[in-house]
């Protein structure tokens, strides 16, 4: 009986996967969703917190380049010059953490002549909306932005086909 219903699972394709909550779109093994509110640095994490996220913080180029796709399709919901994302060197100049574990984070794509820290205040990662490559900037963590959170998507869900 055992080798019966072990050559029926091989016969068919099954898919684990983790599905995302209403409001979110899957990328990948995360979920992520850019939420039309706007709020400084801490209210946006704040604002993450309260659907069971936080900040997105972007580790590598392939997760970047899945997330410039996503607020590529989204853009004309975006009003803001500027989208906050997870990372502040509020703590120490040039070492930016990610908000809740204060993981030093090393992949970053800065615009050019950023980071500048203007005026010795500018300590929070936004990425710019009307730049075509969305590239990052220090911001001062006091102004209103909308934010991108992320989160682990729930389940798994099996798809059998």
């Amino acid at each position: 009986m055992w080798i019966l219903f072990s050559a029926m699972l091989l016969a068919l394709s099954v898919a684990v996967q983790g599905v995302c909550p209403a409001g979110f779109e899957s990328l990948e093994q995360s979920c992520y969703v850019i939420l039309k509110v706007v709020g400084t640095y801490d209210e946006a994490q704040t604002y993450c917190e309260m659907v069971g996220a936080s900040l997105a913080v972007i580790r590598s180029r392939e997760e970047e380049n899945l997330i410039d796709s996503y607020i590529h399709r989204h853009m004309s919901q975006i009003q803001e010059d500027q989208i906050w994302i997870g990372g502040t060197d509020l703590l120490q100049e040039g070492m930016f953490l990610a908000p809740r574990n204060q993981e030093v984070l090393t992949y970053f794509n800065w615009a050019t002549g950023q980071p500048d820290n203007y005026g010795k205040g500018e300590h929070c990662l936004a990425i710019f909306r009307d730049d075509a490559q969305l590239r990052w900037n220090d911001q001062f963590c006091n102004t209103d932005k909308v934010p991108l959170c992320k989160r682990e998507q729930m389940g798994p869900s099996i798809i059998v086909g």
